[in-house]
């Protein structure tokens, strides 16, 4: 999975806010109760609609990323999709959303499409993409330009494209290029992102998280874990209270 692309956690980009000594929300956040999950999360609304900075919109992450890690099965996706919200950077956000759907018990096609999952796609077209790859391989580009006329075959592959090196339309010019078992070279890194775009396609719906977010453009693949969630969001949750300025282990 890694060997696809660098696999960078969520606490890397979540990275815990540090909060200054004084805050506007000083009172509300040493009124905060670890017992009361809810309360982190309503401040954190709070504090985000109101941010107009970076430590602002630091202290909301912080306290949205608390509410989740105390109590994960109410408040984890909602959490996840406030972050996600808040969050400007693509993979960053598509992290989010994955994990929030992996916290969602109810994950189905809906879910997958919110994270900008694969659209849908005929089995038909898909096996005939998964062929043209093959014959393509093999040096008989002949056989996978035919493939390729499969009614919806090149809608899939124009879709998926950037999959490739070149996309869909340097693809079809390798294949009018390599022909008569004449085979092209193929890189071990081509040849994983191949098999592994072939498999993503052919499982169709039940194809994996990563698999998916492949179709879905090629990007890194997304590693979260739901049942390591203060870790994913970067959070120590065994200090949810603020006093002096800072966030400590409760008395």
């Amino acid at each position: 999975m890694t060997g696809l692309g660098q696999v960078v956690t969520l606490a890397a980009v979540l990275s815990s806010a540090t909060q200054p000594s004084t805050t506007p929300w000083e009172t509300r956040l040493e009124s905060l109760d670890p017992g009361d999950p809810m309360g982190y999360f309503e401040l954190a609304e709070e504090v985000a609609d109101e941010a107009d900075d970076d430590t602002g919109r630091g202290l909301a992450r912080h306290l949205f990323a608390l509410a989740a890690s105390l109590d994960p099965p109410r408040l984890g996706r909602s959490v996840c999709l406030a972050l996600a919200d808040l969050e400007t950077e693509d993979l960053a956000k598509r992290r989010l959303l994955a994990l929030a759907s992996l916290l969602d018990e109810r994950v189905g096609r809906s879910s997958r499409e919110q994270v900008g999952g694969a659209p849908p796609y005929e089995t038909s077209a898909a096996l005939a993409v998964a062929d043209a790859l093959a014959y393509y391989r093999a040096g008989r580009g002949g056989r996978a330009l035919a493939r390729l006329r499969t009614p919806g075959a090149m809608d899939v592959l124009e879709a998926y494209g950037t999959v490739f090196r070149g996309g869909a339309t340097r693809f079809v010019e390798d294949c009018q290029l390599y022909r008569a078992h004449r085979k092209p070279p193929v890189s071990e890194s081509d040849l994983l992102r191949m098999l592994r775009f072939e498999a993503a396609l052919l499982a169709g719906d039940n194809r994996t998280w990563s698999g998916d977010l492949l179709l879905a453009g090629g990007r890194p693949l997304i590693e979260v874990d739901p049942n390591r969630l203060q870790e994913s969001l970067g959070v120590d949750v065994t200090r949810p209270c603020y006093r002096d300025g800072q966030w400590q282990h409760c008395n």
